[in-house]
Order: structure tokens, then sequence, then C-alpha cells
């Protein structure tokens, strides 16, 4: 009898000890599962889906995509982007900030909506449908340095929305300096404002003058010849536009209120 009791108990100690060993596997193989490798890379934050060759949205040609900005002077950065495929496409936006300075500030619009900081992909409101050949002038990134110097890179994805693997990646980078920052766009007037017939706009000579409307198309566009130039307004209806000045990849824009 006391033999049969000593081989029982051997056979139990057997058995736990197998049993301790399976946990301490599984238990290793949860903490492999869950701990997160070194180093991760930063480009797994990025868009998920693959590119396809011929997208159906590209960039207008002639843009900025670099910033030189004085550190206490905030800027709106336009950026335009053109359907070129046969077919009406309808966009949305998203921005990757993980490479943003932690003292800037950074948001954009499109469409008919602007969002806050932290707000990284556009809803219904900021989504935009192009016809073929048609340019969209709403998207911007609204860049706020907040006084401090440094380096700000925006990733941006302007993507089709009805095939997520058609899209279009790119990079805008802002660079706050004290140091040599070209004041190309200095004060900048414009009057009437309200305005009925004419505006007259002051500005340095050669920067470019554009009037958007309020679905962002540009309904009146000039080079600066001297430092002042004069827009006809006369046809255009009543309400509320943008009257944007670009030079040296600066932009200044501001309301402009068109009556009769």
């Amino acid at each position: 009898m006391k033999q049969l009791v000593c081989t029982l108990a051997i056979a139990c100690l057997l058995i736990g000890a197998n049993d301790a060993r399976a946990q301490t596997r599984v238990s290793a193989s949860r903490t492999i599962v869950i701990v997160p490798k070194s180093g991760c890379c930063p480009c797994q934050k990025r868009w998920p889906y693959p590119q396809i060759q011929n997208t159906s949205l590209r960039l207008v040609e002639g843009q900025s995509l670099a910033f030189p900005v004085s550190p206490n002077m905030p800027l709106d950065a336009y950026i335009s982007v053109e359907n070129v495929s046969p077919n009406p496409v309808t966009f949305g936006v998203r921005i990757d900030t993980s490479r943003k300075s932690p003292y800037h500030r950074v948001n954009f619009c499109s469409g008919q909506a602007c969002y806050p900081s932290f707000v990284l992909e556009s809803d219904e409101q900021g989504r935009v449908t192009l016809q073929p050949g048609e340019r969209d002038h709403t998207f911007k990134i609204q860049f706020d340095p907040q006084g401090e110097s440094g380096q700000s890179v925006i990733g941006v994805v302007i993507y089709n929305v009805a095939d997520m693997s058609d899209y279009i990646a790119f990079d805008v980078t802002f660079e706050a300096t004290t140091l040599s920052v070209e004041q190309s766009v200095e004060a900048v007037t414009v009057a009437p404002n309200p305005a009925s017939d004419v505006v007259h706009v002051s500005a340095v000579m050669g920067a470019r003058v554009e009037i958007v409307d309020a679905l962002g198309r540009v309904v009146r566009s000039t080079t600066m010849p001297s430092d002042r130039a004069a827009l006809s307004v006369g046809d255009l209806p009543s309400g509320t536009y943008r009257i944007v000045v670009r030079s040296g990849g600066r932009a200044l824009s501001g309301p402009l209120q068109i009556v009769r």
C-alpha cells in the first residue's frame, strides 16, 4: 500500500512539473508577443495601403513644399491638387505629425472644414469632389511656430475615397528660423474691403495674388507688375472670398467681401 501511495505521489509531482513548464512556455510566449520591438520604424505609422502606378490625383506643378518662416509669424500653406483621371474623384486628406516639433502647432483645412490640431484626417465636410481636369485650392496647412525656432515636417496623404490605394503622398517642411528669413511677402494692403468693382492690392513686386471663392476655386489671379495692382471683381457674385498673396515660398491670406 505504501508503495502504491509513493508511486501516485511521484506521478503527481511529475504531472505538476510538466504543467509548470507548460505554463512557463505559455507565459514566455505571451511575453514575446506583448513586448514591442525596439527601434520601431516611423514608416509603420504611415499610409498602410499600397500605391497604384497611375494615380488619379497629382499636385499642381510649380508649388513649393518647403516654407521658411519667422518664429513669430503663423503661415497658411496652400497646396493645390488636380484630378488627372477621366472620371470624377472625391478625395480626402490625412496628415502625419509625428515629425513635428513639439513646440509648433499645426492643423489643416480642406473642403468646407478646418480641423483642430488633434484631428489628423478629414471627414465628410472636408472631402472634395473634382471633375476631370478640375483643381482644388481649399487644402492648406496652418502652421504656427508659437515663437519657437526649429523644423517641422508634415506628412500628407491625399487619397481617392472610392479606392484607398489611389493616392499621392508627400512631405511639407516648415523651417522656423530667425537667421536670414526672406521677408518676400511684406506688408500687404487690400482696399476697398468690402469691394464692388475693383480691388487694389499693395504688395511686393512679383508676388502672385489670387482671389479664392468659398469652394476653393481661384476666380481671379495676377502677378504684381510693381508694388501695386488692381483686380476687377465687378462680375463676381456677392459673398465672402479670400485673397491670397504668394511669394518666395510664403503665403499670406485674408478675407475679402464683395457686395453690390
